[in-house]
């Protein structure tokens, strides 16, 4: 019985220290006609490691986001490094909902049987607008989705999750809380999953899976996906 809480308790901290991701950090919020901050951060949510640190990164190296407007139109976010973050931005010109995303396959080792691809997402509000508040305007290959901004405390909330365009069903992703607590939640048929939050705040959501391939260099894919949501 010991052994069976001691393998519990390590797995539970397996988990809980699986938290180090690639995030892009910006205010879920913006205003029409004035410039508008996105960060592109690596590690918890809550503590960022400097650039130097990050193992996907080279010095020099051309990092660009995808800005989605609420019309669907698209334009490359180039980014330049700040210590410990990559820092863009821009001016939103229409009322809606902007998406920013980040989809990168890191380099590969010769050799190497694994790629690894990064992905990142955050949605901002402009004005009261929910032009382009839908899922088939982003085109990652991993993403989770959010239909709201902002969730009521103590209220269901639904995230959908992504890959290939397609729902990813029976998948688990981690829910980071703003009090640091964590919880693996499951996504049903439809690729939906569900849970009611305990803490007012800032959510972080990450996720990754891995893709047998054929006819590549390597043998599988292996990608990760986050994003964040607020809960009032």
């Amino acid at each position: 019985m010991k052994k069976l809480i001691v393998s519990i308790l390590t797995f539970f901290v397996v988990l809980s220290a699986s938290a180090h991701a690639v995030f892009i950090e910006t205010a879920l919020k913006g205003v029409k006609g004035q410039s508008h901050t996105v960060k592109v951060v690596y590690g918890e949510p809550d503590e960022h490691e400097d650039i130097s640190k990050w193992w996907w990164y080279k010095d020099g190296m051309q990092v660009d986001l995808t800005l989605i407007k609420p019309d669907g139109s698209t334009t490359a976010l180039t980014t330049t490094a700040q210590g410990n973050h990559l820092l863009a931005t821009f001016v939103p010109d229409q009322e809606g909902v902007y998406h920013v995303s980040l989809a990168r396959d890191t380099e590969r080792r010769e050799g190497a049987k694994t790629q690894y691809q990064i992905n990142a997402l955050a949605s901002i509000q402009v004005g009261r607008s929910t032009v382009g508040n839908v899922a088939t305007h982003i085109v990652n290959d991993l993403f989770v989705y959010a239909d709201q901004g902002v969730y009521k405390n103590k209220k269901e909330v639904s995230l959908a999750l992504y890959e290939k365009g397609k729902p990813a069903a029976h998948t688990f992703f981690q829910v980071i809380a703003p009090s640091g607590w964590i919880r693996w939640v499951e996504t049903d048929d439809k690729g939906v999953a569900r849970f009611i939050p305990e803490w007012t705040g800032k959510y972080f959501v990450e996720v990754s899976k891995k893709e047998k391939v054929e006819g590549e260099a390597f043998e599988e894919y292996s990608r990760a996906t986050s994003m964040s949501f607020e809960v009032k």
